[in-house]
C-alpha cells in the first residue's frame, strides 16, 4: 500500500500543515490594532450579509473560489516539474495552512466562543478536502522533483514515463475533487453558515 510505504514523507507534509495551522492562529493573534480592526471589518461584513439575506453574486463567489483553489494546485503541480519543488512545495502547503489557520483565529478573536461553529462550518468539510489535495500533489510533486535531483546530479536512471502519467492522473483528480469542494462551499457551505448567524450580533 502506497501509503505505508512512503508513510514518513506523508507525516512530514502533515506536519507542516499543522504547523503552518498553528501559526496562523498565533499570527492572527498578533495583529496591531489598526490591522485587526481592518481584517476584522471584512468578516464581519461577510457575516452581516449571509445574516440580512442581503443578494449573493454565487457566480463570481464560485469563480474566485475555483480560481484560487486551482492556483495552489497548479503551483504545486508546475515546481514539482523542477528541483525546486523539494522547497516550495512545502512552503506552499506551509501558507496555505497558514491562511486558513489564520481566517479560523480571526473569526474566533471576533466572536469568541459564538465563533466557533462557524469556524467549524468554514472548515469542514471542503477547506480539509482542498488541504488533503493540496497534500497529495505536494507528495508527488516533491517525489518527482527528488526523481529529477537524483537524475541530474547523482547519475540514476529513473522512468519519468510512468510517473508522469501517474503525476498527470493525480492532477485531474486533484481537479476534479476541488471543483465539487468549490461548489459546496459556494452554494452549501454559506448556507450553513447562515444558519448560525444568530449567534453574531
Amino acid at each position: 500500500m502506497e501509503f505505508k510505504k512512503y508513510k514518513y514523507k506523508y507525516m512530514f507534509l502533515i506536519t507542516i500543515v499543522i504547523l503552518g495551522f498553528i501559526s496562523g492562529i498565533i499570527f492572527s493573534n498578533i495583529l496591531s490594532y489598526s490591522d485587526f480592526k481592518e481584517v476584522s471589518s471584512v468578516i464581519k461584513d461577510y457575516f452581516l450579509n449571509l445574516k440580512n439575506n442581503t443578494d449573493i453574486n454565487y457566480l463570481s463567489n464560485f469563480i474566485n473560489s475555483i480560481s484560487v483553489n486551482s492556483l495552489y494546485l497548479v503551483l504545486l503541480f508546475i515546481f514539482g516539474l523542477s528541483i525546486i519543488g523539494i522547497i516550495l512545495n512545502p512552503f506552499i502547503l506551509y501558507f496555505k495552512s497558514m491562511v486558513l489557520g489564520f481566517s479560523v483565529g480571526i473569526i474566533i478573536a471576533i466572536y469568541g466562543f459564538r465563533g466557533i461553529p462557524l469556524a467549524i462550518f468554514y472548515l469542514f468539510p471542503n477547506q480539509i478536502l482542498n488541504i488533503i489535495v493540496y497534500i497529495l500533489m505536494s507528495f508527488y510533486g516533491i517525489n518527482l522533483s527528488i526523481k529529477l535531483f537524483r537524475s541530474l546530479f547523482l547519475r540514476k536512471s529513473t522512468n519519468y514515463q510512468d510517473f508522469m502519467k501517474k503525476y498527470l492522473i493525480v492532477l485531474g483528480l486533484s481537479f476534479g475533487v476541488l471543483l465539487i469542494s468549490s461548489l459546496y462551499e459556494t452554494f452549501i457551505a454559506d448556507f450553513i453558515m447562515k444558519l448560525f448567524t444568530f449567534l453574531i450580533k
